[in-house]
This record gives C-alpha cells, structure tokens and sequence, in this order.
C-alpha cells in the first residue's frame, strides 16, 4: 500500500486550524497504527463538514489497516471523484477491490465505448467545462488574430476547424460528464453477509441474493429504513440503508 501520511497543509479545501490540528493528530495516530484512534479523527473532520482528497486517502488507508474493506473502498472512491488523475488512489482502490469477497466483474463493453469512458475519467466535470472555456477564450484570440490579418485565410480555416472540433468534443465529454454525475447515485457495501430481499421489508419477501462488502451498487429507490439497489449484472434487491454508505 502507498500512503500519504503526513500533508502539512490542507490550504486548498480552507481547512480551519482546529480541523487542521485533528488532520495532523489524525496522520500521527496512522503512522504509529493506532488506526481506530485516526480513523475516529479522520471522520470527525467529515461529520464537520469539510473534505478533500488527502482526507479521503488517508482515512481509507486506515480502514484498510483496519480491516474495515468495504469503508475503505468507499473512502478511496471518494478520493478518486474529486483527484480522479491520482496514481496513489488509484492503486490503493484497486488493492482493496482485490479483498472483496464475491466480485462481480463488469461486462465487456465494445471497444470505442471503453475509450471513450476512460478518456471522459480523465477529468472532472469542473475540470472538462473550465478546458472548454479555454479552448472558446483561444479561438476568439484566433478569430481576433485573422481580423487584424495576423494569418492567411487558407490557415485560418485550418486551424479554425481544428479548434471548433476540440471545441465540440471536449463539451460533449462535459456534458455527458455533468449529466452522468447528476443520475448518479452510487454506494458502497459495508457489511458482510448483507441480505436482499424482493421488498423493503422482512415479513414475508424472499431473499433474492446475498452481498458482502466493498460491492459498488446502485440506488433506485428508498424507503424508510431500506434501500432498493441494483448490481452491475443486472440483479436488483432490497437491503437494509444502514449496510451501505454512498459515495460523493
């Protein structure tokens, strides 16, 4: 496993000094494995409301170590949602996916539409919106640059269709990514031996199947203390809300 034990400075996400103080009493708690001690740390800095990836990366890192599998799947999916280019998280996740008990595997998809999924995970919604402005703010310096004759017209509609291309494809891959974070409503399993039943309630439903922590699933429906999830091969089930922790 990779860590990040100590980060001196969580600047980014504002951290106050008090949330800072219990992040550093956190890392050292983790670094002398004491892990149910930083993970106390580690969610109390969440339950107050402030996040980022170093916490998300380091709280998994001590349910990991703690054998909490499912949360630190959870904890790492989080991580991954907002620094989806970090190597660390990435193979700390895939480690712990490695630890599911019964892993249902991901139908194989074509090809070109696997390309396209990896290429639209390389960066955030944010961060696909903010390129599509910069591609904008540089055609309008190229638009304003043929205006003063600064290339010849052969050249410019060259270049021109270039950039409206990347312009096209990167807000399709910003679109898609906005509406795909929007239905999304993903969680992880937390729980070993975590029955799913044909409705949301025990009496007299049947128990479709039966699920142990770290499975990603799906949330259609709620109600009251349970809910309807659906697995990535298709089987749909109700289990109690208590035995699943949704990702960011």
């Amino acid at each position: 496993m990779k860590y990040l034990f100590i980060i001196i400075l969580m600047n980014s996400y504002g951290l106050c000094a008090i949330a800072e103080k219990v992040f550093l009493e956190a890392n050292k708690a983790l670094i002398a494995e004491n892990y149910n001690d930083a993970i106390d740390k580690y969610e109390s800095i969440l339950n107050n409301g402030y996040e980022s990836t170093e916490l998300y990366y380091n709280l998994g890192n001590a349910y990991y170590r703690a054998e909490y599998i499912g949360k630190s799947i959870w904890a790492y999916s989080n991580a991954l949602e907002i620094s989806p280019r970090n190597s660390d998280i990435s193979h700390n996740l895939s480690i712990a996916n490695t630890r599911i008990v019964d892993r249902i595997e991901m139908p194989k998809s074509f090809i070109f539409i696997t390309i396209y999924r990896y290429i639209k995970s390389i960066m955030t919604t944010n961060e696909w919106i903010l390129f599509g402005s910069f591609l904008i703010f540089i055609k309008s310096i190229h638009f304003s640059g043929m205006k003063l004759g600064l290339y010849l017209v052969k050249m410019y509609k060259m270049t021109s269709t270039v950039l409206i291309s990347l312009i096209m494809i990167v807000h399709i891959f910003a679109m898609d990514s906005y509406i795909d974070k929007q239905r999304k409503n993903s969680a992880i399993v937390i729980s070993n031996n975590v029955n799913a039943y044909s409705g949301p309630f025990y009496g007299d439903n049947s128990k479709l199947f039966q699920i142990n922590e770290g499975i990603k699933v799906n949330i259609s429906n709620q109600q009251e203390d349970w809910t309807e999830i659906i697995l990535i091969d298709g089987k749909k089930g109700w289990i109690p809300s208590e035995t699943i922790w949704l990702v960011k």
